[in-house]
């Protein structure tokens, strides 16, 4: 059985929109839920601090240390993963993606700004993932 990930319509069109304004950048940003995962509640955008924004991403740092201290307090949400855009698609892990993603309790959602596609996927040792299949409510 394939694992599911819920995430609101308007999130989802959140991150399309953010993709596509991006461009020819990559966005990023964080995923936040309850724990356990299953459900994303939020987006946390972030800047793509990469030195080549147009090819790679990496998450600001200080966003991510931010949001980590402000959930802390808040036992009722986590960080279940993050997304990030491929400007010319698709919406599917590259070789990179797969040798970054190097958590298996994190989620990773791919963005093809020019279809309007999100894919999501749970990597797993050995520069493998699952794709998890996305629920729109």
């Amino acid at each position: 059985m394939s694992e599911r990930l819920r995430i609101a319509s308007d999130l989802i069109e959140a991150m399309l929109q953010a993709a596509r304004a991006a461009i020819p950048d990559e966005c990023c940003g964080l995923l936040i839920g309850p724990a356990g995962g299953g459900c994303v509640t939020r987006l946390v955008p972030a800047a793509n601090v990469h030195e080549a924004p147009c090819r790679f991403f990496t998450i600001d740092p200080a966003a991510q240390f931010a949001l980590l201290r402000e959930l802390r307090g808040k036992p009722e949400e986590a960080l279940l993963g993050c997304y990030h855009s491929h400007p010319v698609g698709p919406a599917e892990p590259s070789p990179r993606d797969l040798a970054e993603a190097n958590d298996p309790e994190l989620l990773w959602l791919v963005i093809d700004p020019i279809k309007g596609e999100v894919g999501a996927f749970r990597p797993r040792l050995g520069e493998a993932f699952d794709r998890v299949t996305i629920e729109s409510t």
